[in-house]
């Protein structure tokens, strides 16, 4: 399991240098953003071929179109932010809001949250402070 660990924060690292790197192209973000999806939708069609099924209801169909939707725009509001922002508080902002569903499993779900979740949920808060704060030098800096 930890190899798929490595091989996510890898590929996630990658992914994130090529938005900066598009950026600082000057490329056209929303045609980077879609051949991100085109390169996803194939990469999912190979997999389906390969397994000559894909055995999903209408549910998995509803609900991953809109989280797809959903992922669409929010990586082109990243791009907007990390085109005048740095990629340093651009992507651990972004990998902070993995904080959300654990709030929302709380207020959903009525899940009780470990000490351990209540002590990284505090401390994200003040992260976000932190890189607000910062957010605002370099503006007013520019």
């Amino acid at each position: 399991m930890q190899a798929y660990l490595i091989l996510s924060i890898v590929l996630t690292t990658l992914f994130a240098s090529c938005y900066k790197i598009a950026a600082r192209l000057n490329c056209n973000l929303d045609a980077v953003n879609l051949w991100m999806y085109v390169g996803s939708t194939a990469s999912i069609v190979v997999v389906i071929i390969s397994k000559h099924h894909l055995s999903a209801g209408t549910h998995a169909l509803y609900l991953g179109t809109a989280a797809g939707v959903m992922l669409y725009v929010s990586t082109l509001a990243f791009f907007r932010h990390m085109k005048f922002g740095q990629l340093s508080v651009s992507w651990t902002v972004i990998s902070l809001a993995v904080a959300f569903p654990v709030v929302a499993s709380i207020f959903l779900w009525h899940e009780i949250p470990s000490a351990k979740q209540v002590a990284g949920l505090v401390l994200i808060v003040i992260a976000l402070i932190f890189f607000g704060r910062n957010e605002s030098r370099s503006e007013v800096a520019e």
